[in-house]
């Protein structure tokens, strides 16, 4: 089972390869930018709610996206 910290951190990596701004996850979610990043810096545990609406604005299931794909393929 992953903990938090995994879980934003490969959030963290989707979202950064797909080029998505941290502030457009943060607004999609109806937070302010500063709620979000703490969310990414594992200040704050992100919920499942969170977790499946940010999966869907990456066009990602939810298994998809806790997981960094292996560079070795």
């Amino acid at each position: 089972m992953m903990d938090n910290e995994e879980l934003v951190t490969a959030i963290k990596w989707h979202r950064e390869n797909l080029e998505i701004k941290a502030k457009d996850v943060a607004a999609m979610l109806g937070h302010v930018s500063s709620k979000y990043s703490k969310i990414e810096n594992g200040e704050q545990v992100i919920t499942g709610v969170e977790l499946v609406k940010i999966a869907e604005f990456f066009g990602m299931t939810v298994d998809e996206i806790v997981k960094i794909p292996d560079r070795k393929k």
